[in-house]
Formats: C-alpha cells, structure tokens, sequence
C-alpha cells in the first residue's frame, strides 16, 4: 500500500460517508487505504465499523466482490487486533468469514478472498480454544485451495504463513512459514506493479516483514528481525505493532 495513499486516508478516518449510490473503483481503493491505515495504527474498533458499513454497501459488476473482500478484510484486521473480549472477536471473525464467502460466491477463482476466509478460520482456532479442531480445519482446506489457485500471490503467502505461526511453534514450521514470507517479500513489488484494475488489493508489504521479524526471533536471530521491522518501517512508518517489536528486541 502506496504511503501517500495512507496518509490521505487518515484524513478521512474519523468518518466515511455511506455510499449514495454504487461505488466507484476509486471509492473502494479509498476504503481499502483507510482500512490500511486503521489497522497500522491500532484501531480496532474503527475496522469493525468500517466492515460493517462496508457489508451495506454496493458496487457494479465485478467490483461488488472488492466490497465483501475489503468487508472481510477489515473485520479480520480488528480481531486481530482486538485481544480483549471473545465474544466480540467472534462476531468479527463471522463477518469476516461470511463477507469472504460473499466475495467467493460472485468469484470462485478469486485466490485472496478464500485466503482471508482460511485466515479468519485460523485466527478464530487460535483465539477460540472450544472449537479449535475444527477451524483449524477449515483454515487448512480454505488455505490449500487459495494456493493451488495462485501460489504466488503474496497475500495468499502470507496469510497462509500467518495462520501457521499461529497453530505451530516447531522448527519445521517455522522454517516453512520463513520460506512463504520470503517469496512473498520478493514477490511484492512484481505482483502489485502489474496493471491490475483500480482498487483491487495491494496491501501486506510490511506485514510480511512484521511476520518475518517475528520468525526470526523465534529462531533467535535478533538481526535478521531487525532488519525486517526497519524495511516494515520504511515501507508503513505509522505501523504501531512494528514500532513496539523494535522497541522490545532492542531490550
């Protein structure tokens, strides 16, 4: 996500106007900037809204997909984030899971949406110990067929990374989820650079460097974490989770 675009976004966040009629690419790119940007600094609570606006309104043709996509990716932010109340997180990781669904319905070949859907699963197995198996379940299946779909579709990387740093904590892993951060690190800038239709995603940059520096320092090497907050840094300078894992390594 273009810094820029994030900067103007936090312009607009203390409030986006309901849609008046079906939404524009440029509308839904607008969206998805505010989603970046509330989820880098914190803002859990705003994403929960901003997905539950976003599940009301409409867009044209193919673009109504972005709309339950950015819908599911938003609640997925704000469980995330969200580390205080159960019920509230489950209520989030249920938008998130039924927007994606919502998305995949209009596309059954749209690679991120059934990503996100694994990854909200994932979360939800690790947030939700009573039902762990059999999201952790879901989570592999949703996964598996965002894959085989695009392999080297960074987001899919790194959400499917994402969701095994969650379930595992062995060697073995950890290795495999390093090994997806790094190509989708060296995939980034290749993929999204590709003409792609306005507001289609091209977010997680700087999340896959997050997601790589806490790799490596569970695997105790406390440089290579470094390193990768720093490039989170520079490419998202407002990212509070990277801000506070580079003051704590630095303990």
């Amino acid at each position: 996500m273009n810094t820029l675009r994030l900067v103007a976004a936090a312009l607009s966040l203390s409030f986006i106007m309901p849609a008046q009629a079906a939404l524009k690419p440029a509308e839904i790119a607008d969206r998805a900037a505010v989603i970046e940007f509330a989820a880098h600094t914190g803002d859990y609570l705003y994403l929960n809204e901003i997905s539950k606006r976003l599940a009301d309104e409409k867009a044209r043709g193919d673009n109504q997909k972005l709309v339950h996509y950015y819908a599911a990716l938003a609640a997925y932010r704000a469980a995330e984030l969200d580390g205080d109340i159960e019920l509230r997180v489950g209520v989030m990781l249920d938008q998130c899971i039924d927007q994606g669904k919502a998305a995949v319905k209009l596309d059954r070949e749209f690679a991120e949406a059934l990503a996100l859907i694994g990854a909200c699963h994932g979360l939800a197995a690790k947030r939700q110990p009573l039902s762990a198996l059999v999201a952790g379940n879901f989570a592999a299946r949703e996964l598996r067929k965002a894959l085989a779909i695009a392999p080297e579709n960074p987001r899919v990387l790194l959400l499917n990374a994402v969701t095994v740093l969650r379930r595992y904590d062995d060697a073995r892993r950890l290795e495999q989820a390093r090994d997806q951060l790094q190509l989708a690190v060296s995939v980034y800038d290749r993929f999204d650079d590709m003409r792609r239709p306005v507001g289609h995603p091209d977010w997680g940059e700087e999340q896959a460097h997050l997601a790589l520096s806490s790799v490596y320092t569970r695997l105790g090497d406390k440089a290579a974490a470094r390193d990768h907050l720093e490039q989170a840094l520079l490419i998202a300078p407002q990212l509070t989770a990277a801000k506070t894992a580079l003051a704590n390594l630095g303990r």
